[in-house]
């Protein structure tokens, strides 16, 4: 009797851990889905102000044009984290995306810190790096508890 209410237990708390990583990991890809749409929206329908807002100047209608391919290259990625949304068995390859885009953005950074000068000081580098780090760190934990539900999925089965 006791190993039946300990096994009840266990599938009350597996079934509550995995409701909870369900809907924990679809909050945490929001914010990036809509940050994406929004710098696409942002460099498609308004190429120089996108650029202007980092500095850049566009002085051809070729730079207007490959930077209006920068905003179709966010609202790709920001349709990935989208429809893995849709899933609770693609939640995985969402944070997969975004730790991938968070760790390439970071070490782009601090390659660019390294051989063009900029700092933490400068403009918003700061507050840029702390939120892609915290991006990286929440949709790596997000990782953790879906594989952690995957497991516990599998093990009921």
């Amino acid at each position: 009797m006791a190993t039946s209410s300990i096994s009840i237990f266990n599938r009350v708390g597996s079934q509550r851990i995995g409701s909870f990583a369900t809907w924990f990991t679809r909050i945490v890809l929001l914010p990036p889905t809509l940050i994406m749409i929004l710098i696409g929206v942002r460099y498609i329908s308004h190429p120089t102000q996108g650029a202007a807002a980092t500095g850049v100047t566009l002085s051809t209608p070729e730079a207007v044009t490959d930077t209006r391919v920068v905003g179709a290259l966010a609202l790709t990625i920001a349709f990935v984290i989208a429809s893995s949304m849709a899933s609770p068995d693609r939640l995985r390859m969402g944070h997969l995306t975004i730790i991938a885009l968070m760790a390439s953005i970071l070490a782009v950074r601090m390659f660019g810190y390294a051989h063009d000068g900029t700092t933490l000081a400068m403009g918003e580098q700061k507050v840029k790096v702390t939120c892609e780090i915290v991006f990286l760190a929440l949709h790596v934990l997000a990782l953790a508890l879906q594989s952690f539900r995957l497991k516990i999925d599998e093990a009921r089965q």
